[in-house]
């Protein structure tokens, strides 16, 4: 089992070849500007999210997340800029450019890396040691349209293209420069992606080196958060709404790693992590972006159990 300790995405990690800047005109951003009077349900920009302003603010001089800037101004929490939406805790709020887009990460030691909410027709990586220097790993090219499941998919389906992806066991340096690219097949149609983590993956073994720890049991279901009524007269109104994967697993794990299992959810606790309970394709349904919290049980002296419940984010 695989779970991404996430690094937190400052600024000053954007490398010069991002190509969503960080006040996106484009997408109707606007920077707040000390000194400026402000009206009621004006919208602007600062840090990386969209504040909305709920107080008349003339000559307003208190940024919109300081304390005093509180009485005039609300976070939206579901508007990040364009540029840092893909490092919020949600999926749905998406960094989008028509045609391609690009990220640029610095991000210092990482051992890998997982995106997910892909609306694209490709995807490449490209690992470097510093801005410039020599790859890392053999740069990473993917068409994201998914395998047939049999002929019949293959000359009649509606084959859908993939929305995530990770990458694991990246060399430690120092200075290692992610580039992320997304792009479609076609000029001017959007691409875009709800979530990104860099970070260094922890991994659940099963005892003897058996490859997961994850036993039989695992499942993962889809959560609605659609409007639903229903009427009197029997119609109804569905109002389409979004869209969460929720997992539960257990793990066996050799007694040894149990301390280090139960430091691990430690460290994640109320924190939005990527997991899966498998690096097999055949095992990618059983993945999700979401809260984790479990328990740690000592089985016998040679074996220790790990339950994990995962509350998927939208």
């Amino acid at each position: 089992m695989n779970i991404l300790l996430p690094t937190t995405i400052t600024p000053g990690m954007f490398g010069a070849g991002t190509s969503i800047p960080a006040v996106d005109a484009s997408m109707g951003e606007v920077l707040w500007v000390s000194g400026t009077s402000y009206a009621v349900k004006d919208r602007r920009v600062w840090e990386g999210y969209t504040y909305e302003c709920v107080k008349a603010a003339p000559n307003n001089t208190t940024p919109p997340s300081s304390t005093a800037g509180a009485e005039f101004w609300l976070r939206d929490e579901g508007a990040p800029t364009n540029r840092m939406a893909p490092f919020d805790e949600y999926l749905f709020t998406k960094a989008r450019r028509a045609t391609s887009l690009t990220y640029v990460l610095n991000p210092g030691f990482v051992t890998g890396l997982a995106i997910y909410g892909i609306e694209a027709d490709t995807l490449d990586v490209r690992v470097r040691a510093g801005p410039g220097g020599a790859d890392l790993v053999p740069p990473v090219h993917l068409d994201l349209w998914q395998q047939a499941f049999g002929e019949w998919e293959y000359l009649f389906g509606n084959l859908q293209r993939a929305t995530s992806y990770t990458l694991k066991d990246l060399p430690l340096h120092p200075a290692a420069e992610v580039t992320i690219t997304l792009s479609r097949n076609n000029a001017g149609v959007e691409a875009a992606v709800g979530y990104i983590s860099v970070g260094q993956w922890s991994r659940l073994i099963a005892p003897m080196g058996r490859i997961s720890a994850v036993v039989q049991g695992a499942e993962a279901s889809t959560k609605s958060y659609a409007y639903y009524r229903e009427n009197t007269d029997g119609t109804f109104v569905r109002r389409r709404g979004r869209q969460s994967t929720n997992m539960t697993l257990s793990c066996v794990i050799d007694a040894d790693q149990a301390n280090a299992a139960k430091t691990l959810l430690d460290r994640i606790l109320d924190q939005t992590v990527a997991i899966e309970a498998s690096g097999l394709p055949r095992f990618g349904y059983l993945s999700t972006v979401g809260s984790v919290t479990g328990t740690v049980r000592a089985d016998s002296s040679a074996t220790a159990s790990v339950a994990l419940q995962i509350k998927g984010n939208v």
